[in-house]
């Protein structure tokens, strides 16, 4: 048959995911962690993360435009180039000194680099469906969910017990076992072309620039403004946990138990997502996810114990897991195939970047 499905790489790109989101959670959820122990306080630790997201939403406009309009260059390689001068930035902090400016300097480069890989990854998948390729997004996301989750516990352990440098080892290894398997990812074998008729001739459709984007997609976005009050709350909280956690007498482990339950519950939505999805359609999980949000916020608020803040976090399963799948295709019908990788770099900024900048930043000045 003509329209009939490729097989595509959802066992290879659900590890890829799996390895982004195990370093992920190094490099943000122990961010606080991290600098504390290099006497940062907390205006500055959310000073740093915030200058972080701000590039990092410069970065993923700018890489989005560039693998929109690079028909010849895939779009691993650039995954490649930025996860490698990522490693060597978060390597760099073991060789400097330990002081302010170095720390700022390189931690800031690491984690804007990383977060502006996270719309590309997505966009490496939605290029396979593209082509015509059977790829389940959902599997490999919850497969990502995975990942984190048992990282979070193993690094909440680790850290407790060898204190909170030994990131840096375990960032770059992680990274480095990425980078190599990219080199071997595969790359979809014709990448499907659009056309637009021009008179009596056929000419390629060019994927749109940025002031063409916002003045065709307004719904798009409205949507990424509603993201970044969502994800605003989970944003400070991140990142500032280990000083909530704390004052609930709880430990570093305490941070790793509660990431572990918060990824592992949104698992199950993640990975029958799809599924879901096609019974209630995107917009519907969106508001059941807006509505986890809501549940989760009130309980941590009402949390009177280090046990019921860890074991609140179920709640994930509603907001996060619903989002997960339906955001990534709610954004995909409303958004042109030709600008695809554009959009999800700048669903990306909105909430890997703008969300977190405010919340980092604001957390950070009421804490202290």
């Amino acid at each position: 048959m003509a329209n009939e499905l490729k097989k595509g790489p959802t066992g290879r790109y659900a590890l890829l995911q799996a390895g982004y989101f195990m370093d992920c959670l190094v490099i943000t959820n122990f961010a606080a962690l991290f600098l504390a122990g290099r006497n940062f306080t907390t205006s500055q630790i959310g000073m740093v993360t915030s200058i972080s997201a701000l590039i990092s939403c410069v970065l993923s406009q700018m890489l989005g435009t560039m693998a929109d309009r690079s028909d010849r260059i895939p779009l691993k390689y650039y995954l490649i180039v930025i996860m490698s001068v990522c490693m060597a930035s978060f390597a760099g902090l073991a060789f400097l000194p330990h002081t302010m400016l170095p720390t700022m300097m390189f931690y800031i480069t690491a984690f804007s680099l990383q977060a502006a890989v996270s719309p590309l990854i997505t966009s490496l998948c939605l290029q396979f469906t593209n082509s015509g390729y059977d790829i389940n997004f959902g599997f490999a996301r919850s497969i990502g969910s995975l990942g984190y989750s048992l990282m979070a516990l193993v690094m909440g352990n680790v850290t407790e017990m060898f204190g909170s440098e030994v990131i840096i080892p375990v960032f770059i290894a992680i990274y480095a076992l990425l980078i190599v398997f990219l080199f071997f990812f595969p790359v979809p074998v014709k990448q499907e072309h659009m056309h637009v008729r021009a008179g009596n001739a056929l000419i390629e459709e060019q994927p749109s620039t940025m002031k063409e984007f916002v003045h065709r997609y307004h719904r798009f976005l409205v949507l990424n403004a509603s993201f970044i009050l969502f994800w605003f709350m989970n944003n400070l909280l991140g990142t500032y946990m280990i000083y909530f956690i704390k004052d609930l007498s709880g430990t570093a482990a305490d941070v790793g138990t509660t990431l572990f339950v918060m990824a592992f519950s949104e698992i199950p939505a993640v990975m029958f997502g799809s599924n879901i999805m096609g019974r209630i359609g995107a917009p519907a999980m969106l508001r059941i996810s807006m509505i986890g949000g809501v549940l989760k916020a009130v309980l941590f608020f009402i949390a009177p114990n280090i046990t019921f803040w860890i074991w609140l976090n179920v709640t994930h399963i509603l907001m996060s897991g619903f989002y997960q799948v339906s955001a990534v295709y709610y954004v995909y019908s409303i958004v042109g195939k030709k600008d695809i990788v554009k959009g999800q770099s700048l669903m990306g900024i909105a909430t890997a970047g703008i969300c977190p900048m405010l919340a980092n930043c604001i957390g950070g000045w009421m804490i202290e």
